[in-house]
């Protein structure tokens, strides 16, 4: 990648000490760690558009499915299988390993805003085992 932009750039004392001790570690000059961190901030800040989006979306389908619950409050849901139980905690624990503490955070905060206990666990029905 050619880099044809020469961007000045004012820090304080501090932050230049900072940001120099890093670089120095990385093994980098100083343009080379600010770049890269700016880069990384910025697919920082579109993966976290990306999931503010969905989380809208998650709520929008919420509240259609609130609206179309019955008038007692209690949907009749369909018997689960064992199998359905363990493949729907597999793949939500994969999930929770892939977020990491940030997002689950995010997600944990949408589920409550949304009127909706967040799962901890700790509701695990003990399945069959293999």
């Amino acid at each position: 990648m050619k880099l044809d932009s020469y961007t000045r750039v004012r820090l304080t004392d501090a932050q230049t000490l900072i940001y120099t001790a890093q670089a120095e570690q990385r093994g980098v000059p100083l343009s080379t760690y600010l770049r890269e961190r700016l880069e990384r901030a910025d697919r920082a800040d579109e993966e976290l558009s990306s999931i503010r989006a969905s989380l809208m979306e998650l709520g929008d389908a919420v509240d259609e499915l609130r609206r179309e619950r019955p008038a007692d409050g209690h949907a009749s849901p369909a018997p689960s299988q064992p199998a359905d139980d363990a493949m729907a905690i597999e793949t939500l624990l994969l999930l929770r390993g892939l977020a990491g503490p940030q997002k689950q955070q995010m997600v944990k905060a949408e589920v409550e805003r949304q009127g909706l206990t967040p799962w901890n666990g700790s509701e695990v029905r003990n399945a069959p085992r293999r």
